[in-house]
C-alpha cells in the first residue's frame, strides 16, 4: 500500500476517534459503519458495538484525548485493511473526513503527526502528548594510577 492511503487511513482514524464522545459522534459513528456496510452483518454488529464501547471509554475517561489517541492506532489498521480489499473506499473515507471535519468544534481538531531524524551519530527525541526525559551521562575519563616507587613510608 503507498504512502498517501496509509496517511489517509491514520487520517481518518484521527478524524474518527477526535469526534467520540462529542456533538460530532452521531455522524462520525455513521459515516464509519457506511465505510464497513460490505462486511457480513455479525460483522457489522461488532463494529457498532466496538464504536460504542469505545465511545463510552472516551466519555469515562478523565483525559479523553489520551484515551483518543490509545485508540488511533486499531482504527488506522482497520482503514488499512479495508482500503487493502476495497480500494474504492478511498474516495468514502476522503468523505467523511471532509464532513466529520467541517462539523467537530475547533478545539476538537486534532492533527497528529511528527518526523523525527538523527543523523551522523546524532540522537533525536520526540513525543506526542507526553514528555520525554534524557539523561545524558559525559563518560568520566579514567585517571591514570600514579606509580610506586618502592619506597614505603
Amino acid at each position: 500500500m503507498d504512502e498517501v492511503l496509509t496517511t489517509l487511513a491514520m487520517t481518518g482514524a484521527t478524524t474518527i476517534m477526535s469526534a467520540m464522545a462529542t456533538s460530532t459522534w452521531a455522524a462520525a459513528r455513521a459515516g464509519t459503519i457506511r465505510l464497513f456496510r460490505c462486511s457480513e452483518p455479525e460483522d457489522q454488529r461488532a463494529l457498532e458495538a466496538r464504536l460504542d464501547r469505545e465511545a463510552a471509554l472516551v466519555r469515562q475517561e478523565p483525559d479523553p484525548d489520551s484515551a483518543r489517541r490509545d485508540l488511533v492506532g486499531g482504527w488506522r489498521l482497520q482503514l488499512v485493511a479495508l482500503l487493502r480489499e476495497y480500494p474504492e473506499a478511498e474516495a468514502e473515507i476522503r468523505a467523511l473526513v471532509a464532513s466529520v471535519d467541517a462539523q467537530l468544534p475547533s478545539e476538537e481538531k486534532t492533527s497528529w503527526f511528527q518526523n523525527v531524524s538523527a543523523k551522523d551519530h546524532g540522537m533525536a527525541f520526540g513525543a506526542q502528548g507526553g514528555n520525554v526525559t534524557v539523561h545524558h551521562h559525559t563518560p568520566a575519563v579514567p585517571q591514570p594510577v600514579p606509580a610506586r616507587d618502592g619506597n614505603s613510608d
